[in-house]
């Protein structure tokens, strides 16, 4: 995704606060972020600020980017935010419409597997993990009761569940062709030892909290 980016354009979409929009303006691409919250885009106009370079700041949702030109990023970069529209299919619509011709699309999820169970800790030898419903799609309640997240009973918080099939199928259906899927963080040896057990750090070298996924708009 970073490779080849110098001079390109690249659309950080829902991905205001400054982190993404700074990688790809440093290497030379030329940046565009779209977020909800005019609170995000103030970060990522800071981090310009500071750097010294340029970028554009679009206050919009994600699921409507009809006033983005048709076939021009290079790169679509979007962080974990998926979780807060119903249909996914939204969002890609847009994408695969403006991306460009061999461009990329990098997306971020939550661990659709693990989501939605109860995480009910560390209890001195492993992480415990309670499926106690139907692993589904649909909106996220939290229970006022023990502020557990569930399908049936509560108040949404504006979330989403979506499964594995809904995010690679969903892409496929758009015409997008997916280049790989990867856990985040990756599962990979060393990291477990510096971290205490039942910290939010061990847990994750662990248990990978969300996945990456690459799709590419046919050339």
């Amino acid at each position: 995704m970073l490779a080849d980016v110098r001079d390109r354009p690249v659309l950080c979409l829902a991905g205001g606060g400054g982190q993404q929009s700074a990688f790809y303006s440093l290497l030379g691409a030329t940046v565009t972020v779209l977020d909800l919250t005019p609170e995000q885009l103030e970060r990522d106009r800071m981090a310009a600020a500071h750097y010294g370079y340029e970028v554009t700041t679009i206050e919009g949702d994600m699921r409507d980017i009809s006033d983005l030109p048709d076939r021009h990023y290079a790169r679509v970069c979007q962080p974990i935010s998926t979780l807060y529209v119903p249909d996914l299919r939204q969002v890609y619509r847009g994408v695969a419409r403006v991306l460009a011709p061999g461009g990329l699309y990098f997306s971020q999820y939550v661990n659709t597997a693990l989501y939605m169970a109860e995480d009910l800790g560390w209890d001195g030898v492993g992480y415990l993990r309670r499926f106690s419903q139907p692993h589904r799609r649909g909106p996220v309640l939290e229970r006022a009761s023990d502020s557990v997240m569930n399908f049936e009973e509560g108040v949404s918080f504006g979330e989403f569940n979506h499964l594995l099939s809904d995010i690679i199928n969903g892409l496929i259906a758009e015409g997008l062709i997916v280049q790989g899927l990867w856990e985040s963080p990756r599962p990979d040896p060393g990291p477990v030892g510096e971290h205490d057990p039942g910290t939010d750090g061990h847990r994750d070298s662990i248990i990978p909290f969300g996945l990456s996924v690459i799709a590419m708009k046919p050339s």
